[in-house]
């Protein structure tokens, strides 16, 4: 709106005010009054109704207070009607000779130029108002227009459907523009549906490809339908293919309407299915474990009911077949793994150190052996020193150190370390004085008196006599085949030079089984 539109607004309303002032500032007209009995009569040529002066007041004052509602009122399209239809009612009573008629045409008329003026007004802004809703619409075909240049074309449909909706409620704008508005944002809908149907057909070619691919991933899933374990470790590893699976099936985005549906439920189904068999299994496991944890409960039930005997020599049995019973049950849940674990070790702890304490002489019987083991060590190590090694006194000193009795608990790793390094310091010296026959016999002999002297190596003793017997066998059937071979070269240089490689492998196969003998026969008299 220019600024004199603004002033002439302004000057409208101002005068509306006044004539509206002016109006109410009239006296108020009583229909009801009575009038004074020396109203003189109108003259001929201005009564155009035969009716008394008095009634003719009367009739003006309706008409007066009827224009007045008119004018105060909401204007409608028969409100013009009615003021004209009252402007001939006034006519027809024509001039009333009386002093009361000048104030009576005085508010008359200035609620007739009060009517005008409020209708030039009205006009006046209706005009206004049709041309700002131009305004406002060219706007919003500009917008649309601008839509066409955007990437998103679904973004670009919802945004043109916005600015539709505003098209059509910001009200009607002069009939000269009408149609033109109107086919100027048509045109950009156009562009813009095109486009969108377009976009549509490319968006179902992309939508039949993602069931494609959400089919294969389908029967990967259908595949893993059967998929049973009793392997913790293979459930995880199937857990972390099924997980790829979904993120797969996540990222490839729709598919058509009319498949979404099914194949959607039936990727789900499936994917819940295999939950559900793990955390069964898991379940299976849980109470397993909760079964080996009662299980242990009840062996340091066991223990404390022992703890405290002071019958040493059987209890200590009776403990050490507990022991065993611990080693075989299976894990526990493992938020207990460690707790149980101690309470058991606590209780077996309480019985061995009353039984350290209360058995004087078997410390001592511990100390001397200490004493004696080290005694030994330091004798194995002299023999080292020597120009020769006297393998019988070593072997002797071996045995000896392998027959004596236990020692105190916390002397047994320092021992242990000690015997080794003595052992590993002959050894050594060995391998500078012996032949390899004569030092790896020397060695077998060493290997074997530890074992023997074991309780808990008969296994060992056991598998190391059947490996012997396997690579002697073994080597005599290679025997048997190069003496084949060897039968079968025909004369010549070549053959001569492959039968003498053929003798030699068996010369040296030869003294290999006489060596494994010997390391049989020697396992045989342990």
């Amino acid at each position: 709106m220019s600024k004199s539109d603004k002033k002439e607004d302004l000057s409208l309303k101002l005068d509306e005010k006044t004539n509206k002032k002016k109006v109410e500032e009239l006296p108020q007209i009583n229909s009801e009054s009575k009038e004074s009995s020396d109203i003189v009569n109108e003259s001929n040529t201005d009564n155009k109704i035969s009716i008394s002066p008095q009634q003719k007041l009367k009739k003006k004052k309706e008409i007066i207070n009827s224009l007045r509602e008119l004018v105060n009122g909401i204007e409608d399209k028969n409100t013009f009607n009615k003021v004209k239809s009252l402007q001939d009612q006034w006519k027809e009573i024509g001039h009333v000779d009386n002093s009361k008629d000048k104030s009576l045409w005085t508010t008359y008329n200035a609620l007739l130029d009060r009517f005008y003026d409020n209708r030039s007004i009205y006009f006046e802004l209706k005009e206004l108002d049709r041309k700002k809703n131009l305004d406002l619409k060219i706007k919003i075909c500009s917008k649309a227009e601008s839509l066409t240049d955007e990437p998103n074309i679904m973004k670009s449909v919802s945004k043109l459907n916005d600015l539709h909706s505003d098209f059509k409620h910001i009200g009607p704008v002069s009939s000269e523009k009408q149609d033109e508005i109107w086919e100027r944002l048509k045109t950009a809908s156009d562009v813009i549906y095109k486009k969108k149907k377009e976009f549509i057909s490319n968006i179902k070619e992309s939508l039949n490809e993602n069931l494609v691919k959400k089919n294969e991933l389908l029967s990967e899933m259908n595949k893993i339908k059967s998929f049973n374990s009793t392997e913790i470790k293979q459930w995880s590893q199937k857990t972390k293919h099924v997980l790829s699976l979904k993120d797969k099936w996540n990222s490839i985005g729709g598919v058509p309407k009319t498949s979404a549906k099914n194949i959607n439920k039936d990727f789900w189904n499936l994917f819940k299915e295999f939950f559900n068999k793990k955390s069964a299994f898991f379940k299976k496991i849980d109470e397993s474990y909760n079964n080996n944890l009662e299980l242990k409960k009840d062996l340091i039930k066991k223990v404390d009911d022992l703890k405290e005997s002071e019958d040493w020599e059987n209890t200590s049995y009776q403990i050490q077949k507990i022991q065993l019973e611990w080693r075989k049950i299976g894990k526990v849940p493992i938020k207990f793994k460690d707790s149980i674990y101690e309470e058991f070790k606590k209780s077996c702890d309480h019985f061995y150190n009353r039984k350290r304490l209360g058995d004087k002489d078997t410390i001592k019987l511990y100390e001397d052996n200490l004493k004696l083991k080290i005694s030994i060590c330091d004798k194995i190590t002299e023999l080292a020193k020597n120009d020769s090694i006297n393998q019988d006194e070593f072997f002797k000193l071996q045995v000896q150190y392998l027959e004596v009795g236990h020692i105190p608990k916390e002397n047994i790793d320092e021992l242990k370390k000690k015997f080794k390094q003595s052992i590993d310091i002959v050894v050594s010296a060995s391998e500078k004085i012996l032949n390899k026959d004569d030092f790896d016999k020397f060695k077998f002999i060493i290997e074997l008196n530890s074992l023997a002297k074991n309780p808990y190596s008969k296994n060992k003793i056991i598998k190391k006599k059947s490996d012997i017997i396997k690579k002697i066998n073994s080597i005599e059937s290679e025997i048997k085949n190069l003496k084949n071979n060897i039968y079968y070269l025909k004369e010549s240089v070549a053959a001569e030079n492959l039968k003498k490689e053929y003798m030699s492998k068996i010369d040296q196969s030869d003294k290999e089984i006489e060596s494994l003998k010997l390391q049989l026969n020697l396992i045989n008299k342990v």
